[in-house]
């Protein structure tokens, strides 16, 4: 098929923009043509190289006119358009009333689990397709909407030779020189990768294990935040307010080849979010790239961070998110029982190679089309 993609920020950061990409290498893999439109809120390009045209979201009105245009008069028909997010739906719309072309939409919880203004919701509504990358945003639509189109699930992939087991003792060297940590071998280290946005998305697990770090009080602990965004400056407020800077480094933005890295040699990744309307989380990216690197987690309960475990042989925790003090207990069995985050590494290295890898995304989303393409 020849396809018309449109998105925020394909080329920029964030879990939204890395899903698009892994979906567009997805597409381009099963033999479809893309041109591909990114509507750039970022100022920074992350990856370049995967959009056909940018349109800098400098005014509405501009981004507006320029996509209408897009779908309304495209050089040659296209017999799909897809969008990365619900925000877009109207331009989908608009394209099957002027060509008769199908649509379709990928959805993520924080933004389809709410109610959409009218305009918003009627696209949404008459999408031909709507991909959501966790099933417990699926079992939810129809909390907040009336009508819901055809659904699919599409969980978010992890590039497995990149992401991948890499030695503890080797791991930590290399955090050590690139951060200029020392003594790490002698740490029961724990870590956050996630963009600090601000409120209400400040929904990461942050201030929980700050809390959780100042009720065990063990100089063994460190935890490692990796990430940027608007909500650092309070996140650091709260770590002097619990007296634990000694245990808490913020790395900041780091290069991505750093990643494996601070996943393998860390005890445990931490995301603990809270549910709700326009709460939670779907699948972390973090925590299954955490798991494909051999390393157990933690995440809330309440939204499809359960998803990425395997209940019969677990790869991590799953705590009520109000109770810092269940966090705590967790990083203290990581750290007195030093096999079970090992086997619980083994166990998520396994849970991603069965559920979680580029190929099976690939699959997934070539019979996701066929389900368009029959209509």
């Amino acid at each position: 098929m020849h396809i018309l993609y449109i998105g925020f920020d394909v080329e920029g950061v964030g879990g939204i923009a890395t899903y698009t990409r892994h979906q567009l290498r997805a597409l381009r893999d099963l033999g479809h043509k893309l041109d591909v439109i990114s509507v750039d809120k970022q100022d920074r390009i992350f990856a370049p190289g995967h959009a056909n045209r940018h349109i800098p979201f400098t005014s509405r009105s501009g981004v507006v006119a320029t996509l209408l245009k897009a779908v309304l008069a495209p050089a040659q028909p296209f017999d799909l358009v897809m969008f990365n997010h619900v925000y877009l739906a109207m331009f989908g719309l608009i394209a099957r009333w002027r060509r008769g072309t199908p649509y379709v939409l990928n959805v993520y919880n924080i933004d389809i689990l709410t109610p959409l203004p009218a305009l918003r919701e009627y696209a949404f509504s008459r999408a031909d397709l709507v991909i959501a990358d966790c099933q417990y945003t699926i079992d939810n639509l129809p909390h907040f909407h009336s009508r819901v189109p055809a659904t699919g699930l599409l969980y978010d992939p992890v590039d497995t030779a990149f992401f991948r087991p890499i030695a503890k003792p080797e791991a930590r060297r290399e955090i050590g020189r690139r951060f200029g940590l020392a003594d790490l071998d002698r740490r029961t280290i724990a870590v956050t990768v996630a963009h600090m946005a601000g409120p209400p998305n400040n929904n990461k697990g942050h201030r929980q294990t700050i809390e959780a770090l100042r009720q065990l009080n063990d100089s063994r602990f460190l935890y490692l935040i990796v990430g940027a965004g608007p909500d650092r400056p309070a996140i650091e407020a709260h770590v002097r307010e619990y007296g634990v800077g000694d245990q808490v480094k913020f790395l900041g933005l780091v290069d991505q080849d750093a990643l494996p890295f601070l996943y393998a040699g860390a005890d445990a990744a931490i995301l603990v979010a809270k549910g709700g309307p326009g709460l939670g989380e779907a699948v972390p990216l973090g925590l299954i790239e955490a798991s494909s690197c051999g390393t157990a987690f933690i995440c809330g309960n309440e939204d499809g961070s359960v998803e990425a475990i395997d209940n019969a042989s677990p790869n991590g925790f799953a705590i009520d998110p109000s109770r810092p003090e269940a966090l705590a207990a967790c990083l203290r069995r990581f750290a007195d029982e030093p096999e079970l985050a090992l086997t619980m590494g083994r166990n998520g290295i396994a849970m991603v190679d069965r559920t979680f890898k580029y190929e099976r995304f690939m699959a997934q989303q070539g019979a996701l089309l066929q389900r368009v393409a029959v209509r």
